[in-house]
């Protein structure tokens, strides 16, 4: 009896300490007694849920619960002996609480459930509750803090629902998403990709090693410099194409784009992507390709035909010569002719390269070379067309990790167009120059120039400005140039020409 008093006595004094406080708070602080009838409820009830104080006091606080959720609380009620509806029939149905699970047996608990507004909708409450017993464990009062959590419910299920239409997006479209984390090597897998990659989750170890086995040997050092050895470019999207052997032993070509992000929670760096598969679609690309080389190549006939002319007169002239030449006179027409037979070499093999199919190999180039073979190459379709070429090229190496012959298909795509876009002849200027990072290659035509609305429409595909065109050179040329991390902007004045910039990263070796 003496330690009841004392407990009455603390909870006076405590209740009147936090009175001001729990008077003005926007929580439901609320006193039931052990069949669940509410004996104090704090004034904020009318706020958040419509009810005057007075009004609920003395009422069973099971009325304002959904009864689904009641079995939240564990909860369970004797069945009502008679119901007509109304709230003091109902109220009369339930006298006691008849029968409790463990979770009301605890002594403290924290349970989300939805509660009747006086206008009768019901909103999400989160109700942190503790139970007060007496010596013999007898249930005498529950008390308990009510929180409205409507908005973070709403904002939980509309993110349950984007995550739900974002799946079912990945799985229309085909794609897969994936969670890395290096520092623990957990590798997390949606279900679309497994799919992509033909396992199941069985068959598949979640992590890195396992990932890298099954992309093809030749792309491995491509994949752990693109997101491996790229983990503190938090800013930059990461893109990058490789191989993978599918569990059959057939080979694919998947594409995959990543971003490094911080895990706020975890305090860890967090690699998410996501991949598809691109095998028709580079094959696609790759017959277009070669495609637009034989093309350009058929349209350089003429001007390759000029310059293998000139060498051969030079060499049937030099071939007579040789017949009374002796001494250093002979050496002399021995070595012209090698120069002769050298340039026809070099036509034949630039020819070769657009002809034939040709693997990409990435290597470190000096754009100037690259540059200067393609000016040398088109300076005879330049001559035909009345075009002067003039290189203007910084005296610093502008190194470049690239693929040769692909950046020398898109610089014979753009300076091809640039000579053709003066028909009446002109200058055409090549500059390239260097910053801290990137190469700066800018080819300049005095040509009629490109009106707006069709500048911006320049790389996609099928569109062209020429009358017998495709489209299918500038949107292969933007495409290599994107694969190399690079990008391509146009700028064009009516009756004064157009500039074509390229701009490519410099190999890390140079920075």
């Amino acid at each position: 009896m003496r330690n009841r008093k004392e407990r009455e006595h603390g909870s006076r004094m405590t209740g009147d300490l936090f009175a001001p406080l729990i008077r003005q708070s926007d929580d439901i602080y609320v006193s039931l007694n052990s069949d669940m009838t509410i004996e104090y409820v704090s004034p904020s009830v009318e706020r958040v849920l419509g009810y005057r104080p007075e009004e609920v006091t003395g009422k069973s606080g099971v009325l304002y619960i959904l009864p689904e959720d009641l079995s939240r609380i564990g909860i369970h009620l004797l069945a009502a002996d008679h119901d007509d509806g109304t709230e003091e029939a109902a109220a009369s149905s339930v006298p006691h609480v008849a029968e409790v699970t463990e979770d009301y047996q605890a002594n403290f608990g924290v349970r989300d459930i939805r509660v009747r507004h006086r206008d009768g909708r019901y909103i999400w409450c989160r109700a942190t509750f503790s139970i007060v017993r007496d010596e013999l464990g007898v249930v005498e009062r529950i008390v308990a803090v009510g929180r409205d959590i409507s908005d973070k419910k709403r904002s939980e299920e509309e993110l349950r629902r984007s995550r739900a239409h974002l799946q079912l997006a990945h799985r229309i479209a085909g794609l897969g998403h994936f969670e890395w984390y290096p520092e623990t090597n957990e590798l997390y897998w949606s279900d679309e990709m497994y799919a992509v990659f033909g396992f199941s989750r069985t068959d598949f170890a979640s992590d890195w090693e396992a990932y890298e086995k099954i992309v093809h040997p030749e792309d491995r050092p491509v994949l752990r410099e693109y997101f491996v050895e790229r983990l503190r470019e938090t800013d930059q999207e990461l893109k990058c194409e490789y191989r993978i052997f599918m569990p059959d032993g057939s080979v694919r070509t998947i594409q995959t784009i990543g971003k490094w992000m911080r895990d706020e929670y975890r305090q860890a760096p967090l690699l998410v992507g996501i991949v598809r598969d691109i095998t028709i679609e580079s094959r696609t690309e790759e017959l277009l390709r070669t495609s637009e080389k034989l093309k350009m190549a058929g349209q350089l006939a003429a001007g390759i035909a000029h310059e293998i002319r000139n060498p051969l007169t030079s060499l049937k002239g030099f071939s007579k010569l040789l017949r009374k030449a002796t001494g250093e006179q002979a050496d002399r027409y021995y070595e012209i002719m090698d120069q002769e037979f050298v340039r026809i070499e070099m036509i034949l093999g630039e020819l070769l390269v657009l002809a034939k199919p040709q693997a990409s190999v990435y290597q470190d180039w000096d754009i100037r070379l690259i540059v200067h073979e393609v000016a040398d190459l088109l300076s005879s379709q330049a001559i035909l067309n009345n075009v002067i070429i003039q290189e203007q090229a910084t005296p610093e190496a502008c190194i470049v990790r690239c693929d040769k012959n692909q950046l020398k298909q898109v610089f014979m795509n753009v300076v091809k167009n640039a000579i053709e876009a003066m028909p009446s002849g002109g200058l055409l200027i090549i500059s390239i120059e260097r910053d801290e990072t990137d190469v700066l290659v800018h080819v300049i035509d005095q040509g009629s120039g490109i009106p707006e609305d069709q500048l911006r429409r320049l790389g996609e595909p099928f569109f062209t400005t020429k009358e017998k065109g495709t489209g299918l050179g500038l949107m292969i040329s933007h495409k290599i140039i994107e694969e190399h991390d690079g990008n391509i902007r146009y700028v064009s004045r009516s009756g004064e020409g157009t500039t074509v910039s390229i701009r490519l990263p410099q190999s890390c070796a140079e920075r």
